[in-house]
């Protein structure tokens, strides 16, 4: 039974379509993932089924009393008190529960009796207890997560049929991340929630929906056959789409050869055309893909960064407690841990930003570094794109090449409008987005990124992803999407308890396992003897790169067999006779394939002899 019914609901926001005539239901026990591009109008769906935002036009059926609970994406910033009292507020009577609780109920609730207080006052304490919250926290001191939490517990109080989220895991660290992950799993009421996060998605979703151009695309299955299928749909429905374009192609050529079309039996062909011509011009395109690209840097030495016995205090509390390693050239590291933990820290020391209590950072020769977090901070809600990214010039130089910062913004999906308006009015996809234009307008053989996947959709995480597989120099990387860390990154610097940073060889898995093996043991992981030697260098693939390893012997038969035809054409006389002015570029093709040959095979023996020491 459907709690929620869309029928053929439509909404746009100026110019752009946000539900083209849609239909959609949201099912008693779904636990349902909404997924898109930013801008898609995955918020603005989940306000309709909320009911806090009207339609253009369609039909929103409700089952009859229907509770909901809405959670937005950002944490209020007026959010104030106790974690007791702020789930207080879910029941409404938290000034008559805390009267009651001080003892002087008869004069706070007016012959409203005192069991059904206490009666609430137990359930919000339960409600405290499932959510793992301290009733005394107070919320100016709580982290993201916790004040999330609270917010929450201030939804669930009524005891709502449908539990609607709009990007929960935002801004949350790990531990975070999965307390919510494990408490929707046990959730038994409705769920529709909106998250790029890929893992939370896998581990929660049982029915997916994705908002595409207005169009909604829904299969029920979990989120990998959901990518699969919605693949499929798309590839069948491009290719409709391009025996579409040819079909007009040709109607327009037939009219264009001046076909006495007022003639009885032409005007039928003429009224189809216009309505080819109507169709066409309603269909809307699909949106492009940013460009990312890295500038090309001068090589670095092999010693990258060596880090020898680093300890760090603030306020009587040890942040990093005789910390050794050595990163190499190539090495691409996570750093992992709670919020707060000091992972930024760790970061700036690394960096030179930020000298220890004791021990020392060596750096490595002709080190050229990138970091995103820096561009935080250089973001001036007044400034407008264009300044932030050409540095008052009108041009950027992106691998030799002079562009102009318009075109280069364009080429990151920025409007116009966008470009030369205020950085302040962007959204935090459209600054991160800004921060990463800015990142790659600048040649680095080491990338550092702190947190870059906030508010980033998934194609663009993906297209971020690939791009720093791909990229040979040395990363460093504080994330805590899970998927994104496990696809890019081949060893991990993981924060313990006290201070303590213990190395591994992956990512999220590792360090959960390492948390298990420390839960089991009762103790914390002991720390390197201060004169330890550093440790040895990683070789573990990430799940791109054995991917990456796997798909390389088929590209390069693929283009020998390329390779093969274009030198039998030139071998062939009637092609160098009738088609000459093809010749040059055929040559050109044929030594472009011998250099991606080559790169591939480079590519190729790195990965196996990294996955040979395994």
């Amino acid at each position: 039974m459907n709690v929620v019914t869309l029928r053929n609901v439509s909404l746009r926001y100026g110019a752009r379509i946000l539900l083209d005539c849609a239909d959609f239901g949201v099912r008693e026990g779904d636990k349902l993932a909404l997924i898109g591009r930013n801008g898609c109008g995955k918020t603005t769906l989940l306000k309709i089924i909320a009911g806090l935002t009207e339609a253009d036009s369609g039909i929103v059926e409700r089952v009859n009393a229907l509770k909901s609970a809405y959670l937005p994406q950002e944490v209020p910033s007026d959010l104030s008190g106790k974690a007791y009292d702020i789930v207080a507020a879910g029941f409404g009577r938290e000034g008559e529960i805390a009267a009651m609780v001080k003892g002087n109920a008869a004069s706070a609730h007016h012959g409203i009796d005192e069991a059904g207080l206490w009666k609430t006052d137990a359930k919000i304490c339960e409600l405290l207890s499932r959510l793992e919250l301290d009733p005394n926290l107070d919320s100016a001191k709580a982290s993201a997560g916790l004040k999330r939490r609270m917010l929450l517990g201030r939804g669930l109080a009524a005891d709502p049929d449908l539990l609607l989220l709009d990007e929960p895991t935002n801004h949350l660290d790990i531990d975070s991340v999965l307390w919510l992950e494990k408490f929707l799993k046990g959730y038994a009421k409705t769920i529709v929630f909106v998250s790029h996060d890929r893992s939370l998605l896998r581990n929660i979703a049982n029915r997916v929906v994705e908002s595409d151009r207005g169009k909604l695309i829904s299969f029920d299955c979990g989120f990998d056959e959901f990518m699969r299928r919605r693949d499929e749909l798309l590839e069948a429905r491009e290719r409709a789409e391009c025996e579409f374009d040819k079909k007009l192609k040709r109607e327009e050529a037939w009219l264009r050869r001046g076909v006495k079309a007022r003639r009885t039996r032409n005007e039928g062909r003429v009224r189809e055309l216009e309505r080819l011509r109507k169709i066409r011009s309603e269909r809307i395109s699909q949106p492009a893909d940013m460009s990312l690209k890295l500038q090309n840097a001068d090589i670095s030495g092999q010693k990258v960064l060596e880090a020898k016995n680093i300890e760090l205090s603030f306020g009587g509390r040890k942040i990093i407690d005789n910390f050794c390693a050595t990163i190499w050239r190539g090495d691409k590291i996570g750093i992992i841990g709670k919020n707060g933990a000091g992972k930024t820290t760790l970061l700036k020391i690394l960096l030179g930003e930020l000298s220890p209590d004791r021990g020392s950072v060596i750096r490595g020769t002709n080190i050229s570094v990138a970091y995103f977090d820096q561009l935080r901070a250089e973001l001036d809600p007044k400034m407008r794109p264009f300044d932030f990214v050409g540095g008052g010039g009108d041009f950027v130089t992106v691998n030799g090449e002079k562009r102009n910062v318009m075109g280069y913004l364009q080429s990151f999906l920025f409007e116009p409008a966008q470009i030369l308006g205020e950085i302040g009015m962007l959204s935090g996809g459209e600054k991160n987005r800004l921060m990463l234009a800015k990142l790659l307008a600048k040649p680095a053989n080491v990338i550092v990124l702190d947190e870059p996947t906030n508010d980033l959709d998934m194609q663009t995480m993906e297209l971020l992803e690939s791009m720093l597989v791909e990229f040979r120099g040395t990363l460093l990387l504080v994330s805590h999407d899970r998927t994104f860390m496990d696809n890019v990154v081949n060893g991990a610097f993981c924060f313990c308890d006290g201070g303590k940073i213990v190395e591994t060889a992956g990512a999220y898995e590792e360090w959960l396992k390492l948390k298990q093996r420390q839960t089991k043991a009762e103790k914390t992981i002991p720390a390197r003897e201060k004169n330890a030697p550093s440790p040895a260098r990683r070789y573990k693939l990430s799940n791109k790169e054995r991917a990456e390893l796997e798909s390389i012997p088929q590209k390069i038969d693929e283009l020998v067999a390329e390779q093969k035809r274009l030198s039998e054409m030139l071998s062939d006389t009637e092609f160098l006779i009738k088609q000459s002015r093809e010749i040059e570029k055929v040559n050109a093709r044929m030594q472009e394939i011998e250099r991606m040959c080559d790169e591939m095979l480079e590519r190729y023996t790195e990965l196996e002899e990294r996955q040979k020491k395994l």
